[in-house]
């Protein structure tokens, strides 16, 4: 049995009659979880025992200091450089954007981040040699910067969509 009281509960027999679980200070109750949420889980640990096996059985032997670096300054980075950087986007975002686009231009922003991260080596060049060169053959800038420019395009037009059919249901409304 559970003590229902300030809106806490303490069973999950007095659970939400939708499915709805655990204890919230705020708000409805939280939705149940879905039973496909491994599913998510299932890409993301293939990646890391991948990652581990390569680094068990690498040709050269496995390097842990170097390894143990790459983790350091990988975490160090994202922590003190990209999560500052997303979370002021975001609050500016947030502030400045209408919420009937704020949808496209969020999209928008973290294609934008994620395209220029991965983008970034192939732009910089590194590993081009005059001894291979089919390495890096092509204007990797430019190639980002089209994705970049398609990728706005597309935001653009479902801020459009958005716009037009906010305006639709704002006049359908009797005042």
């Amino acid at each position: 049995m559970g003590v229902e009281g300030a809106g806490l509960v303490t069973s999950t027999r007095d659970a939400h009659p939708d499915g709805a679980t655990g204890v919230t200070l705020s708000g409805p109750p939280e939705p149940a979880p879905s039973p496909y949420r491994w599913a998510w889980y299932l890409p993301g640990l293939v990646a890391v025992g991948w990652g581990g096996y390569g680094l068990l059985t690498a040709p050269m032997g496995p390097e842990p200091v170097k390894w143990i670096i790459f983790l350091a300054v990988g975490i160090a980075a994202h922590d003190l450089l990209l999560a500052p950087i997303a979370v002021g986007a975001g609050l500016l975002l947030a502030r400045l954007v209408p919420a009937v686009v704020r949808a496209p231009a969020q999209v928008g922003l973290i294609g934008t981040g994620i395209a220029v991260v991965a983008g970034f080596s192939l732009v910089l060049g590194r590993g081009v040699s005059a001894d291979v060169p089919s390495a890096l053959p092509f204007n990797y800038a430019g190639r980002v910067a089209v994705l970049v420019a398609l990728l706005w395009v597309a935001m653009a037009g479902w801020a459009v969509v958005r716009i037009v059919r906010s305006s639709r249901i704002s006049a359908d409304q009797p005042e």
